[in-house]
C-alpha cells in the first residue's frame, strides 16, 4: 500500500512537472492603441485626414458655386430663357457636387482602409518577430473584447510601439 501512495506521488509530482513544461508563454496586444498611438498610425491617420480636407475644400467651392447660382436666380429681372438656362446650370452643378460627394466618400474609405492594412501589416510583422524572438506561443489581440482577463504583464502593445517606431521599421 506504502509503494502504491509513493507511486502515484511520484506519478503526480512528474505529471505536474509535465504540464508547467508545456505551459504555453503568451501575450497580449492592443491592435486599436497601436494603430493610434505608433508614427505609422498616426502618419496614415494624418494622410487620410489630408485627403478628407481636400475633397473638404472641392466640396465646399462646389456649394458656393451652387450658392451663386441660387441667388442669381431670384432676381425677378431674368427673363424665362435665363432662368432656365441658371436652372439647368444649378441642376447640372448639384448633380455633380453629389456625385462627387459619393465619389470622395468611396476614395476616403478606400485610403482608410489602405493605410489601416498598412499599419496592421507591419505591426503584425514586428509581434511575430517579437514573439519569435521571445519564445512566445501565442499574441492575443484585445481591443475586440474578447479577453476576458489578461495579466498587465503580458500585454507587450507598448513594446510593440516602441519596435515600430524605431527607425529601422520606420518610414520616412
Amino acid at each position: 500500500m506504502r509503494r502504491i501512495l509513493m507511486t502515484l506521488l511520484i506519478a503526480t509530482l512528474l505529471g505536474g512537472f509535465y504540464l508547467k513544461a508545456q505551459a504555453s508563454n503568451i501575450a497580449f496586444v492592443n491592435l486599436r492603441l497601436i494603430l493610434q498611438e505608433s508614427k505609422s498610425g498616426k502618419q496614415a491617420k494624418s494622410e487620410v485626414e489630408a485627403i478628407i480636407q481636400a475633397k473638404k475644400m472641392v466640396i465646399e467651392k462646389k456649394a458656393n458655386d451652387l450658392k451663386a447660382i441660387l441667388k442669381k436666380l431670384k432676381n425677378k429681372k431674368l427673363s424665362k430663357t435665363e432662368k432656365e438656362k441658371l436652372q439647368k446650370e444649378y441642376e447640372t452643378k448639384l448633380n455633380d457636387l453629389q456625385q462627387y460627394q459619393s465619389k470622395a466618400s468611396q476614395e476616403v474609405r478606400k485610403k482608410e482602409v489602405e493605410q489601416t492594412n498598412k499599419v496592421l501589416s507591419l505591426a503584425i510583422g514586428t509581434i511575430k518577430n517579437y514573439a519569435k524572438k521571445h519564445h512566445i506561443d501565442g499574441v492575443f489581440e484585445l481591443s475586440q473584447g474578447n479577453v476576458i482577463y489578461w495579466n498587465d504583464a503580458l500585454d507587450i502593445t507598448k513594446t510593440i510601439i516602441k519596435l515600430m517606431d524605431s527607425s529601422k521599421n520606420t518610414k520616412k
